[in-house]
């Protein structure tokens, strides 16, 4: 792949990153419903919130600023685990007319292609 092509798809990336960590603190409490259903309350469920937060915004970050094989290993991870929660605690979403875990696979798609072109990247 060409460098560019492998900027953009970091570009792309991140921002789905920051964009997700900022829109689950900006929206608190639609976070906090969702969490509730998946068995997570008050201090539990405030704590996980920020963690996930903070961690999609450094993902994000990271992948701005320092991008290797093991950043890409660590979002895929992470992405499978999301969609697993997800699809075993919220199935709904599954089957939802905008397909938000669908969408995981050309995210998947791309930290692959990152990782096996890692060496590449400028």
């Amino acid at each position: 792949m060409k460098p560019s092509e492998l900027r953009l798809m970091r570009m792309v990336l991140a921002t789905i990153w920051l964009v997700t960590g900022v829109l689950s603190l900006c929206t608190k409490q639609d976070s906090l419903n969702l969490l509730s259903r998946i068995g997570l309350y008050g201090f539990a469920a405030l704590a996980a919130l920020y963690l996930a937060a903070v961690l999609d915004i450094l993902l994000g970050l990271f992948t701005l600023i320092w991008h290797g094989k093991l950043l890409w290993v660590i979002q895929a991870c992470l992405i499978i685990a999301y969609t697993v929660i997800i699809s075993v605690w919220l199935p709904e979403y599954l089957s939802h007319p905008f397909g938000p875990i669908l969408k995981n696979l050309p995210i998947l798609l791309m930290l692959w292609l990152l990782h096996k072109n890692a060496n590449q990247t400028p």
